[in-house]
């Protein structure tokens, strides 16, 4: 009894001290909340409160939301799967370390990126990707947590610039007779193989934007066909114009399928839209089967139609303009690209890639390949 009692003398004098240092505060003209004059004077005598960057925080519900945030965004799935491999990999690390209390910390991101090095080994461009993804989730999680953010002093490695590979038109001739050649014969597979390799470096198309066309987002029949992108990188949309003879072979298979406006340009040869798994096979065996030793992928081919409009004699902002690059707002500033100068740009690509019967016009001044 008499440690109770004890126990409430001194709960009694706790509370009558904060509550004079609370009244002295307000004589003096103090006027902050009272809870922050309470903090300051237990301060004062010496009492430590907890650290409300160490509060624990459940990184596994903070991935959900922010996936969730992402797809309501419209992010794309490779996104999507970038940031969930990168978060579940932190997250084991942080179970496996008995860091749960330390998220925050800036010690626990230089230890998980230290030991992802040491396990992964990863590339120069798959590390700054990594980096990169988690400073964002981590920019967002610390404003919606109140808490540091671990990658505040954190300085970026450097952004690699790797120079891609690229197809001379000889090397994308024989792609094509390699598409055209399968080992199996299956109805529509050669038209779809043949026609997927052709607008890919035809028009530069990114491959989830190649994907998403539907016949209602292809003009076949004006003087200038074309094709809507309807959200490219960053979401913006763009009109891409279509070297003529393209136009007429999707023409062609447009009237064969007879499809639905919203129905998809490029299929599975069970009718579905075209998986991005599919995409690539449809490229890597088409180079396997023609011996190109280089990696091509769907990208190599848009990086192909950047190479051979260079080669062309056309200038940056030309490209930046006819591939769409997110940063193209940058290079608008100082150059306008007209629509004619796109034109001629896909002629100049279709004749390149063997689609006219006569040569296109060359875009300024013709340099050597």
């Amino acid at each position: 009894m008499s440690g109770a009692l004890a126990t409430k003398r001194a709960d009694q004098l706790a509370l009558a001290t904060l509550t004079e240092a609370v009244r002295t505060a307000r004589d003096r003209g103090d006027d902050r909340p009272a809870f922050t004059l309470i903090a300051g004077s237990l301060e004062e005598l010496g009492v430590v409160l907890p650290d409300r960057a160490r509060r624990t925080v459940s990184l596994e519900e903070a991935r959900d939301d922010w996936l969730r945030r992402l797809r309501s965004a419209d992010r794309s799935a490779s996104a999507l799967v970038a940031y969930r491999t990168a978060l579940n990999d932190l997250i084991d690390f942080v179970a496996r370390t008995q860091r749960e209390r330390e998220p925050f910390a800036e010690d626990t991101i230089v230890a998980y990126l230290d030991d992802y090095r040491r396990r992964v080994q990863p590339a120069q461009a798959t590390y700054y990707r990594r980096f990169t993804l988690l400073r964002y989730f981590f920019r967002w999680l610390s404003q919606r947590a109140n808490a540091p953010d671990p990658f505040r002093d954190l300085d970026t490695p450097g952004k690699p610039h790797n120079e891609a590979d690229w197809l001379t038109p000889d090397e994308f001739q024989r792609l094509l007779e390699a598409a055209s050649s399968p080992v199996r014969r299956r109805p529509g597979l050669v038209e779809r193989d043949r026609l997927v390799l052709l607008t890919l470096v035809a028009t530069g198309l990114r491959r989830s934007e190649l994907i998403a066309l539907d016949w209602r987002d292809l003009d076949l029949d004006s003087e200038r066909p074309s094709l809507l992108v309807r959200r490219g990188k960053g979401g913006r949309p763009r009109r891409q114009p279509l070297p003529p003879t393209l136009a007429n072979e999707l023409k062609k298979l447009r009237g064969t399928r007879r499809p639905a406006a919203d129905a998809p340009v490029f299929c599975g040869l069970e009718g579905k839209r075209l998986h991005p798994g599919m995409l690539g096979l449809i490229v890597r065996r088409a180079a396997t089967r023609a011996a190109i030793e280089k990696k091509v992928t769907a990208h190599t081919l848009r990086h192909t139609a950047a190479t051979w409009l260079r080669q062309q004699g056309a200038d940056t902002r030309l490209v930046a303009a006819y591939l769409g690059h997110a940063d193209l707002s940058t290079v608008s500033r100082y150059a306008h690209v007209a629509a004619d100068e796109l034109h001629s740009a896909a002629d100049v690509i279709g004749a390149t890639a063997g689609l006219e019967a006569v040569g296109a016009p060359t875009l300024g001044r013709r340099t050597s390949s």
